[in-house]
């Protein structure tokens, strides 16, 4: 992987550091396991502003795109999702894999042409709907119904799923503005 020396100014490190300090610090850390929502938050937080890192200040292969890609699917299969809210030790390094496996797959942007990055872009999107409409349903594997250690309660998905939704709103909208004032040079 490539370091862009030039590319390591404060203004584009700064929210890449903030994004990891809100989500990575005491306060978070013991609030997340209470608050599945925060939990998944967090999930975004951290991918995203490694991501930021990694596009911003990294040149990486191509090649790296595949844990950009594997680690979050990773924590989200229910088994280790739970693992993760329950237990502080393995959610520092679910914290610290999230936000390296943004910095990964943020660093093969370059490479990528325009065609590839919509698409995975539109999978990225399908899959957190296709999660988000799982937790809104309830699905038991995501709480303590079926992982008797998981802090989350089945209640609790309705409002995790509706704030994705939120998340993932916001995400598009930036995305598809920018894309948009690219193309029209606005």
């Amino acid at each position: 992987m490539q370091v862009l020396r030039d590319k390591l100014t404060k203004k584009n490190l700064v929210i890449p550091i903030a994004f990891l300090l809100i989500a990575i610090n005491p306060i978070t850390e013991l609030l997340e396991p209470n608050y599945e929502a925060l939990y998944m938050s967090m999930h975004y937080v951290l991918y995203i502003g490694g991501f930021i890192l990694g596009y911003e200040a990294f040149k990486g292969s191509r090649l790296y795109l595949l844990p950009g890609i594997i680690i979050p699917v990773f924590w989200h299969i229910p088994l280790f999702f739970n693992i993760g809210g329950a237990y502080l030790d393995i959610r520092i390094v679910e914290d610290l894999s999230l936000y390296f496996g943004g910095l990964l797959a943020g660093s093969t942007l370059w490479s990528l042409n325009n065609a590839s990055k919509v698409i995975l872009f539109v999978l990225w999107m399908m899959g957190d709907s296709v999660l988000s409409v799982i937790l809104i349903v309830g699905w038991p594997p995501y709480s303590n119904q079926v992982y008797r250690f998981s802090p989350f309660t089945v209640s609790e998905e309705l409002y995790t799923g509706l704030i994705m939704f939120g998340i993932m709103t916001v995400i598009f909208i930036y995305i598809v503005t920018r894309m948009l004032r690219s193309i029209f040079k606005i």
